[in-house]
């Protein structure tokens, strides 16, 4: 007898937001994201990794933690303002698989628009917040 998989009656959506929450200025923040930046890089697909981060992003660096430097789209977004518009068109348009973001802190309203973006964009958020 061959056991079928067992399907939902709802399918999980195809977007959604992740919150990570990190110490300030704690020294193991590296140590505890890019190895989930490296397995995100090497994840199976044709859409992008988008990484917006507020500072430059150290591309050896990425490449010692075994991030695939070929399948990331690094965006320099120095403006929280401008980190959010980024990250909502990033979401939204479809070509990442996953947007990873430090927007800041966000309303209701602001979180709410971001998970329509990422439904529609059939993509997952990574927001980093710091505490």
């Amino acid at each position: 007898m061959i056991n079928a998989p067992i399907q939902s009656a709802s399918p999980a959506p195809a977007g959604g937001i992740t919150e990570l929450v990190l110490t300030h200025n704690a020294p193991e923040q590296t140590q505890l994201l890019l190895p989930m930046v490296a397995h995100l890089s090497r994840t199976p697909s044709d859409r992008w990794l988008t990484w917006i981060s507020p500072g430059p992003v150290d591309r050896r660096l990425l490449e010692r933690y075994g991030v695939d430097t070929r399948s990331i789209r690094l965006i320099h977004a120095p403006e929280t303002d401008d980190n959010r518009w980024i990250l909502w068109e990033a979401l939204a348009k479809g070509n990442s698989h996953t947007v990873i973001a430090s927007p800041g802190a966000l309303s209701d309203r602001e979180l709410k628009q971001l998970e329509a973006a990422a439904l529609q964009g059939q993509c997952q958020a990574l927001l980093l917040r710091v505490r």
